[in-house]
């Protein structure tokens, strides 16, 4: 994917984000590279966010985070969603492993962090260095970024014990907060736990990063019949689909979701790292 083939509110977005930062700190932002669903194919207008790492060109001072936290300020005003999420480092944090990464500007859902680790993990690196969508600075090679799979691994399956297994004892202890209302929240959450757990998953069984809605396809036949109910309800969901073969029963749903996630828990952490 080139930038000139981006969807339009990730183009804008991505725009204004250089202009705004080229005029209040010229020179710093060298790179600007986009990550996660986009580099993927898989960018779903009004449910994707926008992931990014800014390549800098020197530790930012106090001035400088201050322009970042206004240039946020100002990209919210600008462009209210998608979110434009990521990171601020410099080329050696890049080529380096990312725990070694200092705490560095950072933002998730425009909560500007002057120093913080959003995005400082063995996925993020690892989706730069195979499918980065460049908007700004040179094309990453593979000695631009630091890669190890077997890190990608063990983060991914600690993940699993240290996420999604608390995540999924609170969403078995609050099941009324997942009930469908105007927002629709019980489909979200299908959609965020199912194809959520299912791409760390195919990671643990193939070696191998994916998109959400890879995920999910993979989680058809890794899963077998029993969970494809589930499955195919979350895709639908993804891809903004009518149809739902859960129509009025919200709790059937919940408890679908719920098993499936704890039986891919169960079984990415069976793969081991």
């Amino acid at each position: 994917m080139t930038p000139l083939s981006l969807p339009d509110e990730v183009r804008q977005s991505g725009q204004s984000y250089l202009q705004l930062t080229d005029e209040a700190v010229p020179g710093l932002v060298k790179g600007l590279y986009l990550h996660g669903s986009l580099a993927y194919g898989d960018f779903r207008p009004g449910r994707s966010d926008i992931d990014f790492l800014a390549v800098l060109s020197e530790r930012p001072s106090g001035k400088a985070v201050d322009a970042l936290r206004e240039v946020f300020a100002e990209l919210r005003s600008r462009h209210p969603r998608p979110y434009f999420d990521g990171l601020h480092v410099t080329h050696a944090d890049l080529a380096g492993s990312p725990y070694d990464c200092p705490d560095v500007p950072c933002v998730q859902e425009w909560d500007f962090r002057p120093a913080g680790h959003f995005g400082r993990n063995p996925v993020t690196w690892h989706e730069l260095a195979e499918r980065a969508v460049t908007v700004r600075g040179p094309r990453l090679t593979a000695d631009d970024v630091w890669r190890d799979r077997t890190a990608l691994r063990t983060y991914s399956h600690a993940n699993l014990d240290e996420y999604w297994k608390p995540k999924l004892d609170e969403l078995r202890a609050g099941q009324e907060w997942v009930h469908d209302g105007p927002a629709g929240r019980g489909e979200w959450v299908t959609e965020w736990f199912v194809l959520g757990v299912a791409r760390l998953h195919h990671l643990l069984a193939t070696d191998r990063l994916t998109s959400k809605t890879g995920a999910g396809h993979h989680a058809l036949t890794a899963f077998g019949e029993r969970r494809q109910p589930i499955v195919h309800e979350a895709l639908r969901i993804r891809e903004g689909a009518a149809a739902s073969a859960y129509e009025g029963e919200p709790i059937a749903r919940l408890r679908d979701t719920i098993e499936f996630a704890a039986t891919a828990i169960e079984e990415g952490r069976r793969l081991g790292p």
